[in-house]
């Protein structure tokens, strides 16, 4: 078992509130009841914060000391195929957010938002359970 770092712990910790937030828009907005807006915008506003500061993190050398070179094999296949779908949901985020934003200015009705939201909470799940499953099983088992 490697020390978890703690830049990796505040995203574990960080993410969970963002999950709950995700889970409020998104149930709210079932049997054609309206969306939560507020609680959406500020998931995804949060997630996009920690995400992209976490990349940042990482690509600017953070790493934990003493980490063996095992766990630092594991740690890059990890984020070989979790980085790729971290994009994919920051590029779901802001499309999400920026049909939003025309629905709201042009008062009109646009479904897209709400299509592209379906995905990105689905896609949004696997990514974070993936990282959190992944957490646990490096830094706590």
């Amino acid at each position: 078992m490697t020390a978890a770092p703690l830049a990796s712990t505040i995203v574990a910790l960080a993410l969970v509130p963002v999950a709950f937030l995700f889970c409020h828009a998104f149930l709210s907005g079932r049997r054609k009841k309206r969306y939560h807006y507020a609680a959406g915008v500020v998931a995804i506003i949060m997630d996009l914060t920690v995400s992209i500061g976490y990349m940042m993190y990482r690509t600017m050398g953070g790493t934990v000391e003493g980490t063996t070179l095992q766990a630092m094999s594991a740690i890059n296949a990890y984020f070989m195929v979790h980085v790729p779908l971290a994009v994919l949901v920051m590029a779901l985020e802001l499309a999400v957010l920026g049909f939003g934003l025309m629905q709201i200015r042009t008062r009109t009705p646009n479904t897209w938002s709400g299509r592209l939201m379906k995905t990105l909470f689905c896609v949004w799940w696997f990514a974070f359970l993936s990282g959190e499953i992944f957490y646990v099983a490096m830094y706590l088992l």
